[in-house]
């Protein structure tokens, strides 16, 4: 049996990140980007106005006030995506619109509020420093700066950047296909009807749900029946995508046949079994070369396994720099008992108390109770020498409801 360190450890020493694709602009949101982008031109291309007001000359306001305005003869109206057809001299001005483009020879902007426009003049009634209300020609963006670099997660701000600069396409790294495939003589499909002994396939949506909030592509396969024929031609159909999730069939039941089968196909098996509750019964190995996690099928197990061991290596794959959840302090709110000898993470729940974090279980912490895992907000890492976890002790909480890739440290 493994300890939880080496297991992840393990884990994220045998994947590996993705080739690249290119893209359209819309779909690169949450990506991460596989080149560095240059800008090929200036952003902005010309110097505009920041406001609605009158491009003028500054040296024109010496000595102005409100109750002494400058009276300056304007030339023309410039709106926004117009050229200028006059040149700003002494003693005139351009009434202009915000983004449009400075006029020549004027170098600062008055807001149309410190104006007063009659009969083709305008008197200006505050004075402003040069460049005042003026966007200069670059002043966002330099051509062949380097705006955005390989390694960087995709936001909204960013696709905006991409768009200013002229990429409607850009280079990122592949989203892993991931296929989740479930065992059992036992589970039906959501819409089928529930006889005796049978359960919904729940697992399956739960991880393509899990997969798909991270930005992987989840493939949901049909069930499989507890034979080892039926294990042995899913497994061969899952190979034919970058990851493998499988879920039950790898305890020590008389129709667990998921161990075997991996080995009759050839599947490297680096690890079985993980000293922790609850996902104890986790394999791990390599599908011809791809990763392959045969989860536990206690739906508990099954996602605290996803994020703990899954979340990290598909990150890892999709060229994620801090592959994981982030972690806080806290102060247990009431005693907590804990399995011995196991690291155990317990469900919990999370508020802010004076200042800092305290933490409550959810309830129930069997590993068929998904409830408990619904209501909670983190998983509170409770260490394997320790059978209580008592009111007022200090512990470190995986967060699950926050940012997925926040930290490039391990949690444990």
């Amino acid at each position: 049996m493994i300890s939880v360190h080496d297991a992840l450890s393990l884990i994220l020493d045998t994947v590996t990140p993705l080739a690249g694709e290119r893209i359209g602009l819309l779909d690169a949101v949450g990506r991460v980007l596989f080149e560095d982008i240059r800008s090929e031109r200036e952003v902005p291309p010309f110097a505009n106005s920041a406001m609605d007001g009158y491009a003028v000359r500054e040296e024109d306001l010496h000595g102005i006030t409100a109750d002494a305005p400058a009276t300056l003869a304007v030339l023309e109206v410039i709106q926004a995506g117009a050229v200028p057809h006059h040149t700003v001299t002494s003693g005139a001005a351009s009434k202009i619109m915000t983004g449009a483009v400075m006029p020549p020879g004027a170098d600062t902007v008055i807001r149309v509020e410190d104006t007063e426009e009659h009969a083709g003049r305008v008197w200006i009634k505050r004075r402003e420093r040069v460049g005042t209300h003026v966007r200069a020609n670059g002043e966002d963006i330099r051509r062949g700066q380097t705006v955005l670099e390989k390694g960087r997660v995709l936001r909204p701000a960013d696709i905006g950047l991409l768009a200013s600069v002229g990429r409607g396409f850009v280079l990122v790294r592949q989203r892993p296909r991931v296929a989740i495939l479930s065992t059992g003589n036992e589970l039906v499909e959501i819409d089928e009807p529930l006889h005796p002994g049978q359960i919904v396939n729940s697992n399956a949506y739960m991880l393509a749900a899990a997969v798909q909030e991270l930005g992987g592509q989840p493939v949901p396969l049909p069930i499989a029946r507890d034979t080892l024929e039926e294990i042995r031609a899913a497994l061969n159909e899952a190979v034919r995508h970058d990851v493998v999730l499988s879920t039950g069939g790898v305890s020590v039941g008389d129709f667990d046949f998921v161990k075997e089968a991996m080995d009759e196909l050839g599947i490297r098996r680096l690890f079985w079994q993980v000293a922790q509750k609850p996902g104890k019964p986790l394999t791990f190995g390599l599908l011809r070369e791809r990763p392959y996690f045969g989860l536990p099928g206690n739906p508990v197990s099954a996602l605290v396994c996803f994020y703990l061991y899954v979340q990290p290596a598909l990150a890892r794959m999709m060229g994620h720099e801090k592959p994981f959840p982030p972690v806080v302090s806290a102060v247990v709110g009431d005693d907590i008992s804990k399995a011995k000898g196991l690291t155990e993470f317990v469900r919990c729940r999370l508020a802010s108390v004076h200042g800092h974090y305290e933490v409550h279980s959810t309830g129930s912490q069997s590993s068929g109770v998904l409830s408990s895992l619904s209501l909670g907000e983190g998983l509170i890492i409770g260490a394997p020498e320790l059978a209580l976890l008592p009111k007022g002790m200090e512990v470190k909480v995986l967060v699950l409801n926050g940012d997925h890739f926040a930290r490039n440290e391990a949690p444990f």
